[in-house]
């Protein structure tokens, strides 16, 4: 009787376990139908998100937001284009610089050369501008009454001009308000030669070619070409100032800061004349600036200008008749 009592209770035992078991088998088959579905259901809801268009109201702030990326990503671009011309201004400045030291020592050097007589030539001629500063000091502590009240006559004295034709280098001025600008003549007509063949090349069937070139030291030239027999040559050509802001008077034009004295040092006055394009109202400045030019020992030459009229040249045009 023990012995089969010990039998039933195993047996109940093991149906208890296969019920737990069967039990964990059916959870586990749950658990597994329930996370497909929800994965499904999380995969079905994405893709519908995804699919939904973005509100209306949400359009203007991605616009405003794309606008201000494009404006950052363009002021970058100019302040890289800033930093460009800032480097390319200071090294044209340095070379300037360059230029003049080295204009500077070649006169001292010059000077250095000249025989015992020219230095005391000059030095007399030092010495007697100072006499005559302390003489004229002396005049007007004298007599600053009486010579306030006498009409004063200047007389000025020029050699007797003698116009020739100009065969040396040339450097060009234009004068114009009675402020001195200096032309980049020989930067411009460097740049049209390169470039005229290659225009005459692109456009060999046209009968006329008119083009510009620039803008150069601020000037821009205005070109015209015809065509003749075997291609195509210069007819004419005019330059026109695109900015005065580096116009000066006569008066800071000949200082030691000014252009015309930097550019001037930077020349022979043995292989230079200076040609000055001159307005009618400039005719009082040009007799400033001729005498300057000729204590600098620089010939000059004189090119009237109508108002309006553009300065200009062409290849059957005259050469300047300095003096």
């Amino acid at each position: 009787m023990p012995r089969r009592h010990a039998e039933d209770a195993s047996v109940g035992e093991d149906s208890f376990l296969d019920t737990i078991a069967n039990l964990v088998g059916i959870m586990i088959i749950l658990v597994v139908v329930v996370g497909s579905k929800t994965k499904i259901d999380a995969e079905a809801y994405g893709r519908e998100l995804a699919e939904k268009t973005p509100p209306a109201e949400w359009d203007e702030p991605v616009r405003e937001v794309r606008a201000l990326q494009q404006s950052l990503l363009d002021t970058q671009d100019q302040l890289r284009a800033y930093d460009l011309e800032n480097a390319y201004r200071k090294l044209e400045r340095d070379n300037l610089l360059v230029q003049v030291s080295l204009a500077r020592e070649a006169v001292e050097k010059h000077l250095q050369t000249l025989d015992k007589d020219k230095r005391a030539s000059i030095e007399q001629e030092q010495k007697l501008k100072t006499l005559q500063s302390k003489l004229n000091e002396m005049t007007e502590k004298m007599g600053a009454a009486e010579e306030s009240k006498r009409p004063k006559i200047v007389l000025e004295h020029l050699p007797t001009p003698m116009a020739k034709t100009v065969f040396h280098r040339e450097m060009h001025i234009k004068l114009q308000d009675n402020r001195v600008s200096l032309i980049p003549w020989d930067r411009l007509v460097d740049t049209l030669k390169q470039q005229v063949p290659l225009a005459a090349r692109r456009n060999a069937s046209r009968r006329s070619l008119e083009d510009t070139l620039g803008p150069i030291g601020g000037w821009m030239m205005k070109y015209r070409m015809l065509s003749v027999p075997g291609g195509m040559e210069l007819d004419r050509f005019e330059l026109e100032q695109v900015s005065t802001d580096e116009a000066e008077p006569i008066e800071q034009a000949c200082s030691p800061s000014g252009r015309l004295y930097m550019e001037l040092a930077s020349r022979n006055p043995a292989e230079t004349v200076v040609t000055v394009w001159i307005y009618p109202e400039s005719f009082d400045t040009f007799r400033k600036l001729k005498m300057y030019l000729f204590e600098q020992g620089f010939l000059s030459a004189a090119r009237p200008m109508p108002d309006g009229l553009r300065i200009g040249a062409s290849p059957s045009g005259n050469r300047s008749s300095a003096q």
